[in-house]
């Protein structure tokens, strides 16, 4: 369902190695505004707020290449490229 101002709003709970939280606004197919929390580490500590700011304004069959890019030099535990992809794909589907 979609709202009057034409966006809608999208949430995940998307188990991989641990929770990965995302909570969306989109417009069509494109992020308007995304937050990406769980209980998974990466570092350095402020790339989940650079994959933020880069996924704004992104179309969701742009999210993987652009999640790919930015995690390449990055290390992790309980997230990887792959499964918040899949989040953020999640959320889009199970937008309101």
């Amino acid at each position: 369902m979609q709202r009057e101002s034409g966006y809608t709003e999208g949430r995940a709970d998307f188990k991989a190695g641990k929770l990965i939280r995302i909570r969306a606004k989109f417009k069509d197919d494109k992020i308007e505004e995304i937050r990406i929390t769980g209980d998974f580490y990466i570092y350095p500590e402020d790339t989940i707020e650079f994959v933020e700011e880069k996924l704004k304004g992104a179309r969701i069959e742009d999210v993987e290449k652009i999640i790919n890019e930015i995690l390449k030099d990055t290390e992790y535990i309980g997230i990887d490229a792959k499964s918040l992809s899949m989040a953020v794909r999640e959320a889009w589907m199970n937008r309101n």
